[in-house]
C-alpha cells in the first residue's frame, strides 16, 4: 500500500530544509506528498527536489485569497510541478456573507480549473461539520451548491462527533483522498496509534474504498520527521500484521 505525507506535518523543517525534508520523507518510504506552502521555492527548484528524491506530488492545499486573487498565477505553478489537485484547506464562514463568498468563489474559479485538467477539493475541519451561530454547516452548503470534492479529515470528523467510517463511505463519490490523522478528546494532536480516534478503522475503509491515504501528524513530538517515520511504521506494522490491534 502506498502512503503520502501532508507537509503540515513537518513544517517545522520545511521553511528552511526542503530538500533535507524531502529526502527525509523518501527515506521513509512516502511515495508522494502533498504541500500546504513551497517557502519561496520556484516551480523549477520543486521539481529538482522531487526527482532526485524519487517521490512525486499528489496535492496541494491552496488558499482561497490566492484562488479569488491570483488564480492564473497559481495553476500555473501548479501545473509546472505536475500538480492536478487544488485543495482548499479551510474557509471562512463566520457570516451569511463569508458563506456566500465562498461558495460564489469556488464556483467561480471551478470552470478554468476543470479546463486545466485540474481537480478542486475541499479539506475538513471540525467546525465543517456542525451548524454554527448563523444557522450555516458549511459541509452541507458545499455538497449542495458546489461540485467540488473533499478530502475528509478523519480525525476532524471524529472530533466534530461523527463516525469518519461512515463519513468516509458517505462522500466515497466525491473523494479521492482522505487524510488519516489522530489525537486526543482536547485535540492535542498524536502519531497514529497513540490518539483515540478509530485510525485502524479509517485506513481499512479507505483501501476498500480505493481512496488515497494522505497521514497528517500535527504534534511535531520532538519533531515532524520524527513523527512522520513513527506514522509509517505503524501503517507498515498494520498492514504486516505485526501490530496488535485492540477489539
Amino acid at each position: 500500500m502506498n502512503y503520502g505525507l501532508q507537509m503540515y506535518s513537518v513544517r517545522d523543517f520545511t521553511d528552511v530544509a526542503m530538500d533535507y525534508t524531502l529526502s527525509r520523507i523518501a527515506e521513509f518510504q512516502y511515495e508522494f506528498v502533498e504541500f500546504c506552502d513551497f517557502y519561496d521555492n520556484t516551480a523549477e527548484e520543486i521539481n529538482e527536489m522531487l526527482a532526485k528524491h524519487n517521490i512525486r506530488v499528489s496535492g496541494a492545499h491552496v488558499g482561497m485569497k490566492l484562488l479569488k486573487e491570483k488564480l492564473e498565477q497559481t495553476l500555473d505553478f501548479h501545473a509546472a510541478i505536475g500538480n492536478k489537485e487544488i485543495i482548499i484547506p479551510a474557509a471562512e464562514w463566520y457570516s451569511p456573507e463569508a458563506a456566500k463568498d465562498v461558495i460564489d468563489t469556488i464556483n467561480s474559479v471551478m470552470p478554468e480549473i476543470k479546463a486545466r485538467g485540474m481537480n478542486l477539493h475541499y479539506h475538513t475541519h471540525d467546525g465543517d461539520y456542525n451548524t454554527n451561530k448563523h444557522g450555516i454547516r458549511p459541509l452541507t452548503m458545499l455538497e449542495n451548491e458546489t461540485d467540488i470534492l473533499f478530502e475528509t479529515d478523519t480525525f476532524w470528523a471524529f472530533f466534530a462527533g461523527l463516525d469518519p467510517v461512515a463519513e468516509i463511505t458517505r462522500l466515497k463519490d466525491r473523494s479521492k483522498f482522505v487524510h488519516i490523522k489522530d489525537g486526543l478528546a482536547d485535540r492535542t494532536a498524536k502519531s497514529l496509534g497513540l490518539g483515540i480516534a478509530p485510525v485502524v478503522d479509517c485506513v481499512n475503509k479507505a483501501k476498500e474504498l480505493g481512496l488515497t491515504m494522505i497521514v497528517e501528524s500535527e504534534g511535531c513530538v520532538p519533531d515532524g520527521i520524527a513523527e512522520a517515520k513513527r506514522c509509517y511504521k505503524f501503517l507498515k506494522k498494520l498492514e504486516t500484521g505485526e501490530l496488535e490491534v485492540k477489539a
